[in-house]
């Protein structure tokens, strides 16, 4: 499924601290989820496990 974004919101997701996936971003969550080929609901379970750190939610979804 295809959801589309404001420019805005694509902005603001890469404006965010480097390495980090704010669980409260539904756009941010959405990219991430579609970059590492997950449901979303799955990358908030990673999130909610490991934090917000990008490498350790890579990490923990490797397993």
């Amino acid at each position: 499924m295809i959801r589309l974004v404001s420019v805005a919101t694509v902005i603001s997701t890469y404006q965010k601290p480097a390495g980090t996936v704010d669980p409260n971003d539904n756009a941010q969550t959405d990219l991430w989820a579609s970059r590492l080929n997950v449901p979303r609901e799955r990358l908030l379970e990673a999130i909610s496990e490991v934090g917000t750190s990008l490498a350790a939610v890579r990490h923990r979804l490797e397993k």
